[in-house]
């Protein structure tokens, strides 16, 4: 009668044992939680410490750039992206970068598309004393220029903040019916942005206000017919916050991009995967 005793108390030592080992276990799992969140808001507060000196430096140019005049076509272009030329079968990307921008802006993204056989342009503009509606009109006439120049029928559109606002304006006016494949557009503020209440002197900026006329314009447009949309947007993005740069369209695709911001777009490997993908596959559907 005495050997099952020693077996009942360590049965007994057992189940007083385990509360300990799940509370341990339950200890590790919330530090571990904890570990990871602090991870994470570092990372965050990284990101938004290189958004604020990108947009600093913007700033400090912004004076060159609001006087700088019209819009430049992309003739400037380092020679890597204009080497090659499309067959007529190969449609063109044209790039529309953002206020302050300029088509250095551009260079990651130009570059890997130039690497991938496509013939990759670029418009500049300055800022001052001109209006959406006059740089959609200018867009227009510079996708002219590119389809006489390649031969091709239709352009790829990739606009970064104003661009991709700039192209919507273009697309709604009808100046460019039948003429565009894909648009791509990075951080746009279809939905306004709230700081576009730091330069009330700028038509253009008052333009991207929340609830602008022509923020409400252009999302009571209809989708194009036959154009495809991709609406890229940056988890982190404090200029053009959440869901503002998603546009109306029932059919416009989206995709959200973590660990970058607003400016951070135009330099994430992520973001130029994203938009070679989206070419590249319209590529193949246009050749077969």
């Amino acid at each position: 009668m005495s050997t099952p005793q020693p077996m009942r108390r360590q049965q007994r030592e057992q189940v007083c044992g385990s509360p300990r080992r799940v509370a341990l276990t339950a200890a590790l799992r919330v530090l571990g939680g904890a570990r990871e969140a602090v991870h994470t808001v570092a990372g965050a507060a990284m990101v938004h410490a290189n958004e604020v000196a990108m947009v600093m430096s913007v700033a400090a140019m912004a004076p060159l750039r609001l006087v700088g005049g019209g819009v430049e076509s992309a003739s400037g272009l380092s020679p890597h992206m204009k080497a090659r030329r499309t067959a007529p079968t190969t449609r063109p990307v044209l790039l529309v970068h953002g206020l302050g921008g300029t088509k250095s802006s551009w260079s990651l993204i130009a570059q890997t598309l130039s690497a991938r056989g496509l013939t990759v342009d670029a418009i500049t503009y300055a800022p001052l004393g001109t209006s959406v509606e006059q740089l959609a009109d200018q867009l227009v006439a510079e996708v002219a220029r590119m389809l006489s120049r390649t031969g091709a029928d239709k352009v790829h559109l990739v606009g970064h903040s104003l661009g991709g606002v700039v192209i919507a304006q273009a697309i709604a006016d009808g100046g460019l019916d039948g003429l565009v494949d894909t648009v791509v557009t990075l951080g746009s503020p279809f939905g306004g942005s709230p700081w576009a209440g730091l330069l009330p002197f700028l038509e253009i900026v008052r333009a991207l206000r929340p609830g602008s006329p022509l923020l409400q314009r252009l999302a009571s447009t209809p989708a194009p017919d036959g154009v495809r949309w991709l609406a890229v947007t940056a988890a982190l993005d404090i200029i053009v916050p959440g869901l503002r740069s998603v546009p109306s369209h029932t059919r416009v695709e989206t995709i959200t991009v973590n660990g970058v911001g607003h400016l951070g777009m135009l330099l994430s490997h992520q973001v130029v995967g994203c938009i070679t993908a989206a070419l590249s596959a319209h590529e193949v559907a246009a050749a077969a």
